[in-house]
């Protein structure tokens, strides 16, 4: 990877609100920057993993399970859920402030995408409307006690982020 690329990946990772970026999402980046293009998915994983700057975890497969369905991992990925392992600048630090920012985000970000959902939902299928509603109201009530949890934390003296107070 050029000198060029590899400062754009350091810039992502420096700014992104979330500190643990999907590889495959990063990559997306700065192919559309028209950066990396010389590189596949795989090679451009392989040179993030033998730089030490960097940090990885391992990421969940959203297409588990649907595999009879080539097109959902790009609607997932339409949606910003991306598969695979994440990356993260290792001279990031995360504080307790940062985790629960990112987690209020996913969560939101969930339940858009459950939103989305239940409004394109099939007609006349009770099954899949049965697992959706369940599913939004899994989602909404682990968002109300994360919040709770938050809202806790400032009673007791610590600071939240503002994005995280409502």
């Amino acid at each position: 990877m050029d000198e060029k690329a590899m400062a754009r990946v350091v810039e992502i990772l420096e700014t992104d609100p979330d500190f643990y970026v999907p590889i495959k999402k990063l990559w997306l980046m700065l192919q559309g920057e028209g950066l990396a293009l010389d590189l596949d998915l795989e090679t451009f994983q392989a040179q993030l993993e033998a730089d030490d700057r960097f940090e990885f975890i391992e990421g969940i497969d959203h297409a588990e399970g649907f595999e009879d369905d080539p097109e959902f991992e790009a609607e997932m990925e339409a949606l910003g859920f991306f598969s695979g392992p994440r990356v993260k600048l290792a001279s990031r630090e995360m504080t307790a402030e940062d985790v629960f920012a990112g987690l209020t985000r996913s969560l939101r970000q969930l339940n858009e995408a459950l939103r989305g959902a239940w409004d394109t939902r099939p007609e006349d299928d009770p099954e899949t409307e049965e697992m959706l509603l369940e599913t939004l109201a899994l989602a909404e009530q682990l968002e109300r006690e994360i919040q709770e949890i938050i809202e806790s934390s400032q009673e007791e003296g610590e600071s939240a982020p503002p994005e995280l107070e409502e």
